[in-house]
């Protein structure tokens, strides 16, 4: 059917008239004599009064809506609304109450049956030649129907209702019947109030409440008070009142107009100075804890579809800026912990072994820095490539009160400290370990503390980590500067230049990084205003509080151990791993099988480091350590091994794949150990221009104790000696 012309004409709104716009239906009952563009109508079921702004009724339709439509008559009004919007004869009642659905049936009933006896009575009446009173002919109808008792099938139940019906209670009934033409399942879902399950909250609310959520609440374990709080010290405190309004910014909010108001550098007065921005700004009001708690809790239970609903309010594209991009980190943190990267950094600078000062190699930096005080949270030095333990060693040294500066000697404050709310990692292998999501989850203790949001940047876009990428870029400028075999550009000769002239040991490097984090933990940025690191930390602290963090007890310092993926069953003779039995005395009164007579399982840690110890835990509660039997010395120590080490033993012994450990595996270990010292003595003993020592010819007479002729060797080995030694 061809849709007809709804064009509104001047006097559709004068009183008497009626209006259907929003689903809902309303009579016109006077213009406001104060304000003419607001009219007071009744809707229709009769419900209480309420006014319509002519703003809203005559603005052009948003997509997806459509217009007001108006007529003089309500059976006018109908025919109109069934050509343009094609109303169905029914509305669905599969969710509506039990009793509306009885009501409407009441209603019908009574109507229809009131009809029939008057039609009965004006029949008799005209047949007689009698006059016809219609009010006494609906008082004797109702007196018939308050005798009737019907049955309503609802839901595979049935109701049964005694009919009592009043005049007054008639008249109510007969205008909803011809309200909605006798239309049960309109007649029941018009019992519902007009504003069922559509929210008070005008879109700037909505889109203001949307926001702080997503800044300061998302997945992470910050209290719904603390965000409501912060919430209420925005709008009150940093802009007045305002914030900006979806409907008056068209197609889509402007960012840079929701990223100033968010900015404390920015002077409110100056975006409400801007015509142009002041224009998108309307005033609103603060929500309800209550209502804020609910919803809320409404965002959480749609965890899964938690971007679409932010995509859907905030535009295509927040979700990404908000919880990836640099710049709203470093601009839109609020306070301490909040948002905290970490990466690692490859030393530009060599150094050597401690016991034989050859043997030049360089060492990985992992860092963790805030980016609401750009404090340094914590460090790890290790001379290996990024891994778990590089990862989890620094958060252990972040989350708990730092004495590793003390220890060397320093004196300067480190207060920084406590659980990040949400960690920001690249996508290392490591990250993604099932050791590290499971002290980011048991760190909370069951939810007595935070626990750790780990959140991936996405790959190949290294602004997301600008933060702490220009921090390394600092540190390297200094270790260039400063150290002794520090390699100052990736050309090969600077590299063998450098290597040729390291002489730092692993304390030294060690202490000079952390010279250089005390630094610049005290020097003023000018991105904090002039303040410090250490400053602003401390500002922070004092208005969010001191972090909570769980005792550092010798089961939680095991917790960021790497964990072995997968679960031994503890036997009586010991734990079988590496190819190595390990075992206890604490271990020994441990439970093997439960009260069903099932055998207990049990996960272990360990460091790769060390294989001499690992720790047994069930059920993610530290039980004891168990120690390797074929490592102990006999002092009742134990060798310290590392896994590597133990599987390139394995593997020159022949057994790769061996599960069972030998006696000759073992030696092997000791015999390398032996042969490497030796070897560095006779590098030095070249060094120097010494001839080499004899020692251990007697347990290798087939060795010679001098050193090759440098005539005798091809001219590859002599290339490779030049670089070696110079």
């Amino acid at each position: 059917m061809k849709r007809k012309n709804t064009s509104v004409a001047p006097n559709t709104l004068q009183p008497g008239y009626y209006i259907f716009w929003h689903q809902r239906t309303y009579r016109v009952m006077a213009l406001d004599p104060e304000n003419t563009l607001l009219l007071h109508v009744e809707p229709i079921p009769e419900a209480p009064k309420t006014t319509l702004s002519l703003l809203d009724l005559l603005a052009t339709p948003r997509k997806g809506s459509d217009g007001p439509l108006f007529a003089p008559t309500l059976e006018a009004l109908h025919s109109l609304v069934e050509e343009c919007h094609a109303v169905a004869t029914s509305a669905p009642t599969d969710d509506l109450p039990a009793n509306y659905l009885i009501k409407a049936r009441i209603i019908t009933t009574v109507v229809e049956m009131v009809g029939r006896l008057i039609s009965e009575d004006e029949r008799r009446a005209a047949a007689r030649g009698e006059p016809l009173s219609r009010t006494q002919a609906i008082r004797r109808a109702l007196e018939m129907v308050n005798k009737t008792t019907i049955q309503v099938q609802v839901k595979d139940t049935t109701y049964e209702r005694r009919l009592q019906v009043s005049r007054a209670a008639y008249y109510k009934y007969s205008s909803l019947y011809d309200a909605y033409h006798g239309d049960e399942s309109a007649i029941a879902t018009s019992f519902r109030r007009a504003t069922f399950r559509l929210s008070q909250m005008s879109q700037a609310q909505f889109h203001f409440i949307d926001t702080c959520l997503l800044l300061y609440y998302g997945k992470t374990r910050v209290t719904k008070t603390r965000v409501y709080r912060l919430a209420q010290d925005i709008l009150e405190k940093r802009t007045q009142g305002y914030w900006i309004h979806p409907e008056y910014c068209g197609s889509a909010v402007p960012e840079n107009v929701v990223t100033e108001l968010l900015d404390l550098k920015i002077p409110m007065q100056a975006i409400l100075a801007n015509p142009e921005k002041a224009a998108l700004l309307t005033k609103i009001e603060m929500p309800s804890t209550g209502w804020f708690y609910g919803y809320a809790k409404y965002i959480e239970a749609q965890s899964d579809q938690g971007e679409k609903i932010i995509t859907e309010r905030l535009g295509k594209g927040v979700w990404e800026q908000f919880h990836l991009v640099f710049d709203t980190f470093v601009h839109r943190a609020q306070f301490p912990l909040q948002y905290v990267f970490a990466d690692h950094w490859l030393l530009d600078t060599w150094i050597v072994d401690e016991e034989t000062r050859s043997k030049p190699s360089r060492l990985w930096l992992t860092v963790l820095i805030d980016a609401y005080s750009r404090s340094i949270l914590g460090m790890t030095l290790l001379a290996e490539n990024p891994c778990i333990e590089s990862i989890q060693q620094a958060l252990s040294h972040a989350i708990w009160e730092k004495k590793s500066h003390l220890t060397l000697g320093l004196k300067q404050e480190w207060n920084c400290y406590g659980i990040p709310m949400q960690l920001f990692l690249d996508n290392a292998w490591a990250h993604h370990s099932h050791s590290l999501e499971n002290v980011a989850r048991v760190i909370s203790r069951n939810g007595v503390y935070n626990s750790i949001d780990l959140v991936f940047r996405p790959p190949y876009r290294g602004r997301y980590g600008a933060i702490i990428e220009r921090l390394f870029k600092n540190f390297s400028g200094q270790v260039k500067e400063l150290a002794a075999g520090a390699i100052v550009s990736s050309a090969p000769k600077d590299i063998r230049t450098a290597a040729h002239q390291a002489c730092l040991l692993y304390p030294d490097v060690n202490r000079l990084l952390h010279q250089l984090i005390l630094n610049y933990q005290h020097t003023p940025h000018r991105e904090l205003h002039g303040m410090t690191p250490h400053q602003k930390w401390s500002e922070g602290i004092q208005s969010s509080g001191f972090p909570l963090v769980p005792p550092f007890t010798p089961a939680m310092a095991r917790l960021f151990l790497r964990m072995h993926p997968q679960t031994r069953i503890v036997r009586s003779k010991g734990i079988p791993a590496f190819g190595l039995n390990y075992w206890s005395a604490e271990l020994g009164g441990i439970e093997r099988v439960d009260h069903a007579g099932n055998a207990v399982q049990y996960n272990f840690r360990y460091d790769p480091v060390d294989i001499s110890r690992i720790s047994l835990f069930r059920n993610g509660e530290w039980v004891g350590d168990g120690y390797a039997r074929e490592l102990q010395q006999a002092d009742g120590s134990y060798q310290h091994l590392s896994l590597a080490e133990w599987k390139t033993a394995k593997r020159l012994a022949g057994s790769p794949e061996k599960l069972g450990n030998t006696p000759e595996e073992l030696a092997l270990v000791t015999d390398l150990k032996a042969l490497g010292s030796k070897r560095a003595q006779e590098k030095k003993a070249a060094q120097r221009g010494k001839p080499q020592p004899d020692a251990g010819t007697e347990e290798e007479p087939e060795q010679s104790a001098q050193p090759t002729s440098s005539s005798a060797l091809d001219e590859e080995t002599q290339r490779v000696l030049r670089f070696l030694h110079g």
